[in-house]
């Protein structure tokens, strides 16, 4: 009698325990508070801790599917009450470690692809730059290929449980985005994001410059900003972002314009030598100064300029506009060129 008393004792604390897990599950997860006498179980064993970890990975797992549509709701009741039920009969038959039934039916739960999947930390950051003064090519864990220009930096990750592949980007760069189901998102600064599923676009975003530019040669982009407007491109057209008025909008460009830096060249349009100088700081990774107020905004210059060196770049401009440099090593300084004197 005694023994049946005590069977039946252990099997009310069960029961008990057991419901305290379904309401803390339902009810309190995720609100940041949790049942004092629950609290005390949990910090009773290390086993214990244990198990309702498990348990936790399963509500959260069928929680996943089921906004997926691939699960209802209720069945995440059903398998926590199943594992706890299950784990009693083991304990007191087989005696058999709960770990490995828990971890078991976990993965008989989700399968081994969703396990590793959803469960799996998303893979560690890959961390990508170039120098100013270079330039580089990379092909990203996902097949996608990189062409970097100078001052540039990419962090690739891809989030398993969101199935996307995620870049935070700053700088230039064409990307030849591989196809697969996994978006690829790139997200820059002012809150922009470009989301795509496979396509090839460049991508101009110095935290220096004024405008964000993203010209696409093949296939389609969405460019976001961080409220609810949106740019839908399509081959030959150019999105841009004005950071100054916060605006998004098609720019009327010329597409080969903004590709030309892969080919060593710069096309300007109008271009004011204060913009020319902050391109060619990137490219040679010089420092450029203006001896003289405004010379940088007053002189502009159409044309394209494709040189070897820094020398030969200012010695082009000194002939078709009215500067004067002097070059340091790495130092520049330009100033207005003197008039010639009267005869």
């Amino acid at each position: 009698m005694c023994h049946l008393n005590e069977v039946q004792k252990r099997m009310k604390e069960k029961q008990k325990q057991e419901e305290h897990i379904i309401d803390h599950l339902q009810n309190e997860m995720g609100s940041g508070t949790t049942d004092p006498e629950f609290q005390h179980w949990i910090d009773s064993a290390s086993e214990n801790k244990k198990n309702f970890s498990k348990y936790v990975k399963i509500w959260e797992g069928i929680d996943i599917l089921a906004e997926r549509k691939k699960y209802k709701p209720e069945n995440a009741w059903e398998q926590v009450n199943y594992q706890i039920v299950k784990q009693t009969r083991i304990a007191s038959r087989f005696k058999i470690i709960f770990l490995y039934g828990a971890a078991a039916t976990l993965l008989i739960l989700l399968g081994f692809s969703f396990y590793f999947n959803w469960f799996a930390p998303d893979t560690e950051p890959l961390k990508l730059t170039t120098e100013l003064g270079s330039r580089s090519k990379v092909v990203l864990p996902d097949g996608t290929s990189v062409m970097l220009n100078a001052g540039s930096e990419l962090i690739y990750q891809f989030d398993r449980r969101k199935r996307t592949r995620n870049v935070q980007f700053s700088g230039e760069g064409y990307f030849e985005v591989e196809k697969n189901k996994a978006p690829f998102i790139v997200r820059m600064q002012e809150g922009l994001r470009l989301t795509v599923l496979g396509t090839k676009f460049n991508l101009s975003a110095y935290p220096d410059d004024a405008v964000i530019k993203t010209t696409l040669t093949e296939g389609k982009v969405e460019l976001h900003d961080s409220k609810t407007e949106l740019l839908v491109l399509t081959p030959g057209q150019t999105g841009s972002f004005d950071k100054n008025s916060g605006k998004l909008y098609y720019s009327a460009e010329e597409p080969r314009y903004n590709l030309s830096w892969m080919e060593k060249k710069l096309y300007m349009d109008n271009m004011s030598l204060k913009n020319v100088a902050r391109i060619l700081e990137r490219w040679y990774d010089v420092e450029i100064t203006f001896a003289g107020e405004n010379i940088g905004e007053n002189i502009h210059y159409t044309g394209v300029l494709q040189e070897k060196s820094i020398f030969d770049v200012f010695k082009a401009l000194n002939e078709i506009s009215k500067i004067d440099y002097t070059i340091n090593g790495r130092n520049i300084t330009v100033s207005q060129k003197n008039k010639l004197p009267m005869n």
